[in-house]
């Protein structure tokens, strides 16, 4: 009897942890708990300014000169000349030769006076010579037109070639006007040369890739929107294919997608050494106002 009670308990006991566990495995299967999405980094919306180093120039092609910016502006100084200093004229108010003092000026005779007799040994004074030492001349400072820092670098705009060109701008004159940080595609010509309002950025991939060729960032569309774009260049830098990545893309409008996407294939990359890379980048449609 007692054993019987032993086994009928026992088999209960297994029932119910096999159901317990049976339930308990098929609410942990269906029920996933949900990670919170990590927010894309918010492009920067900074002024992207046109590659140059001076504030004056005019053209409508950027300069492209191999190596690094220079730090300074180089300003060519043609130092002052110096003026020779002029001995003044020695004062001299005795003859050398023992005679009487000369006297330049008119003497007056007074007739109520007798004349006294010259003593002929007298001694002549002679006035110590006033010798005026010749003034220094003032060293005059030449003002160069920018005072720069050291530089460290031979002039160029990290370009890939030469293409003989010297002036860009809209200010007139002489010189690629610019900034040091800008971009050569860029038409904006002020600014601290940030990035944002060229239209597109590199949001992640294309390690050691940069943009060398923009198309024209002004096309018809209604609003303000972000698209994202996953595209494929291949080693000269082409793009060879380009996708909408919904993720990063702020509108639905297919306007403004059909517009990035053809961008997109319009851009031009430097060359690499992976015959294919892949990235996201992201353009920036805003209104004029």
């Amino acid at each position: 009897m007692y054993a019987h009670f032993e086994r009928e308990k026992n088999l209960k006991a297994l029932a119910y942890t096999i159901v317990i566990c049976g339930a308990l495995f098929f609410l942990f299967f269906f029920l996933q708990w949900t990670l919170p999405q990590i927010p894309p980094p918010v492009a920067d919306d900074g002024i992207e300014v046109n590659l140059g180093n001076s504030e004056t120039g005019l053209g409508d092609i950027a300069p492209q000169i191999p190596g690094t910016p220079s730090n300074a502006d180089q300003t060519n100084v043609t130092p002052p000349r110096t003026t020779a200093a002029v001995a003044p004229k020695q004062n001299i108010t005795a003859q050398e030769n023992g005679d009487e003092e000369v006297n330049s000026s008119t003497k007056i005779v007074k007739p109520a006076e007798k004349l006294k007799p010259v003593n002929n040994n007298t001694a002549v004074k002679k006035h110590n010579e006033n010798v005026v030492a010749p003034p220094v001349p003032k060293r005059v400072v030449a003002k160069a037109l920018y005072k720069g820092g050291i530089n460290n670098g031979n002039g160029g705009n990290n370009a890939d070639s030469y293409n003989g060109i010297k002036n860009q701008g809209i200010a007139g004159g002489k010189g690629d006007q610019g900034n040091p940080n800008g971009n050569p595609n860029s038409d904006s010509y002020t600014g601290n040369g940030g990035t944002g309002n060229s239209g597109v950025s590199i949001r992640n991939g294309l390690e050691g890739r940069r943009f060398t060729r923009y198309p024209s960032f002004e096309d018809n569309f209604n609003e303000n929107a972000k698209v994202a774009v996953d595209i494929t260049v291949n080693a000269t830098g082409a793009v060879i294919d380009a996708t909408i990545n919904p993720r990063g893309t702020t509108t639905t409008n297919p306007n403004i997608r059909a517009i990035a996407l053809k961008k997109a294939k319009q851009l031009k990359l430097n060359a690499g050494k992976d015959d294919e890379q892949t990235g996201t980048i992201l353009f920036a449609f805003k209104l004029h106002d």
